[in-house]
This record gives structure tokens, sequence and C-alpha cells, in this order.
């Protein structure tokens, strides 16, 4: 069988059609064998908890590169549906909370630990963190456990309604622990400050508000349905903010230092 119409590009692959109700999620080059063989398996895993999510099947190669066959989910992103029907914004901000609480209830043992997953990425990010990489790994270490399936990486993007049901993609970067991880991690995708190149300074202004403005209402919405304390949200921001300078996003190193500065004084970790 061969690939069908590209349906998506993203920084690690590429997804096309496959066949009538399945998906071709194909690794660019770089990526081998044992990665993606780890990222079918949490795939699976998730899958297999009743977390709503894509089925995994297949592992395969095409023209030198590898990659996973995943069930077709039909519909639209929350994202795609709030660029047309910006007036629902807070009810997508409502139902991103509420989804998320949702897949905060299912565990399973076999996913990778958080603590774990959060220490590896700052370690990768000692160039930039200098000698307070060992501060935060420290502090990571006196944080709550947890054994909650936490998506890594959730945002309006990558949550698809389909037949009025969401249901969550790209679960590469899912773990076991406490689920307030997974909720500063999505409070800090919302705030990020990268804009892409070419859009006007004024737009990135409002942009900044109206992301401020996501956040809160997010938090509002997931706090009021978990019961959940600010607080201890709180104190997941300095290892989120620094496991994510791994990723270097262009635009967005000096406000992680800025968050990751603050709490660090705030804590005393620093002179």
């Amino acid at each position: 069988m061969e690939k069908g119409e590209l349906l998506g590009k993203g920084m690690t692959a590429d997804v096309y059609i496959w066949g009538q109700d399945k998906v071709l999620k194909l690794y660019k080059e770089g990526y081998g064998e044992e990665w993606i063989m780890r990222e079918a398996a949490i795939g699976r895993k998730i899958h297999e908890a009743e977390v709503p999510s894509p089925a995994v099947f297949d592992m395969i190669e095409i023209g030198g590169c590898k990659g996973i066959i995943l069930q077709r989910i039909f519909g639209k992103s929350m994202w795609a549906m709030l660029v047309k029907e910006p007036w629902r914004f807070y009810s997508f901000v409502q139902q991103l909370a509420g989804f998320q609480h949702k897949i905060h209830k299912f565990s399973h043992e076999g996913l990778p630990s958080q603590k774990e997953k959060f220490s590896q990425a700052i370690i990768l990010s000692s160039g930039i963190l200098g000698d307070k990489a060992k501060k935060i790994i420290d502090f990571v270490d006196k944080l709550p456990e947890g054994d909650s399936i936490c998506h890594g990486d959730l945002h309006l993007g990558n949550i698809i309604v389909s037949n009025d049901k969401l249901v969550a993609l790209d679960w590469s970067g899912a773990y076991s622990g406490d689920p307030l991880g997974d909720v500063a991690r999505t409070c800090l995708l919302i705030n990020t400050p990268a804009i892409p190149p070419g859009i006007p300074d004024i737009v990135g202004t409002v942009s900044a508000f109206s992301k401020w403005m996501t956040c809160w209402l997010y938090l509002i919405e997931y706090i009021g349905a978990s019961k959940a304390n600010l607080e201890n949200l709180d104190a997941w921001m300095l290892p989120v903010a620094a496991a994510r300078l791994r990723a270097r996003i262009p635009g967005e190193e000096k406000w992680l230092m800025g968050i990751i500065n603050k709490r660090l004084e705030q804590l005393k970790l620093v002179p």
C-alpha cells in the first residue's frame, strides 16, 4: 500500500492517509527504530487504558524512514474550530480543562515516570541552566508522586472533536505522575511568547493578553473540577519550565529563564 494525502506536518513526523480508516505517522530522518518503538508502545498502553486516543497498529518503513500505522480519527481539531468560531472561545477552554481532568482519572503502571522524564529533560538543558539544573532536580524529588496518566503536551491543536466526542492525539510525551505537572505544562503552552516570523509586534502584545486570560480561565475550570490547590500547581512550574528549555523553541529561552529565576528566588534556592 502507498501512503495517501498529506494530512499534517510536524517537527518530528508527517501524517498521511493510509487506506480507508488509518493514518501513517512517518518520522523524519534521524529518528531511530528504538525511539519509534517506544512511542508506539506508549500509544498502545494509553489506548489499552481506555483513554480516548487512536489505536496503534503496525510499524513500517518507507523510503528509508520509519513510521507507525494509527487509527484515523475523523473530525476537526478544537483549534481549527476555534479559528472558525471564535465566539465559542470560553466553551473550548471549558472543554479543554474538563477533558484533561477526565484523562487524569486514568492510570497505567507501564508508562514512563513523570519525575524521571522531567529530570532527564532538565539534565539535557544543563548547558543553559548551569548549576541551577541540580537544584531544580533536587526540588523535583520533593514534589508529590502520582499515578495519573498525563498527556504531556495537551492543547487545543491535538484534541479532535469526532462525532461530538473528544479524542487526544500525539501521546509521545505521555507519562504517569502528578496531574498538576501536566496542567502546568498546558499553562506553559498557552502562555508561550513564541510568535511566527512576520507577525507585527502589536499582534504579539494583544496575543500576550489573550493568552494570559485563556490560561486563567483554563485554571479556574480545571481547579473547579479537580479541587486542586493552586499553590501545589504553581510548584510544578519550575521543573516544567526548566524541562521545556530542551525543546529550544525560538523566542522562549529568555521567557522560560525568567520563570525559572523568579521561582528559584522565591524558594530561596539561589543567593
